[in-house]
């Protein structure tokens, strides 16, 4: 079964078709990578399943949970993004919080995880991309570890 279906994802802007009836299905343990030119509707195609823009039409089955993309409620909307995230393209660690951090605050302040927990596994997810002691760390004082924590952080958002 499925973790993802996504059936007819379309997305127009005026005049401009961006997306044409998109179809996706994505089973546990899948990478799945979307791949082509600048302005071929990648990230309008992520947005749209964030929904973070609105599609035009289209429907998805996300953990067996059936949605009308066209006429997502704001409860259905809640729903899809305690089980989705979204990395912007361009984004950047707050330079005033240390590594830990900027690792952890997505876990507590949009998953309401307990701090605790929150830091454990920031921890576990610092070490495996060896920065283990470094959790204390500001992105001025060590820039590669702040590299790996920019990559660590859009690796485990997706």
């Amino acid at each position: 079964m499925a973790v993802l279906e996504v059936r007819n994802v379309k997305k127009v802007f005026g005049d401009n078709v961006i997306l044409r009836g998109i179809d996706l299905d994505v089973q546990k343990g899948d990478v799945i990578v979307i791949l082509g030119p600048s302005g071929s509707g990648k990230t309008t195609f992520l947005r749209c399943l964030n929904l973070l823009e609105k599609p035009d039409e289209g429907s998805m089955v996300l953990n067996g949970r059936e949605y009308n993309l066209k006429n997502v409620k704001n409860k259905e909307k809640l729903e899809i993004r305690r089980n989705t995230s979204f990395v912007f393209q361009n984004y950047n660690l707050f330079v005033n919080k240390t590594v830990l951090s900027n690792v952890t605050l997505g876990l507590t302040v949009g998953r309401h995880m307990k701090k605790e927990e929150a830091e454990k596994t920031g921890k576990e997810l610092l070490d495996k991309v060896g920065l283990a002691g470094k959790y204390d760390y500001y992105p001025a004082q060590h820039p590669a570890a702040c590299s790996s924590v920019s990559e660590l952080h859009g690796q485990w958002q997706r």
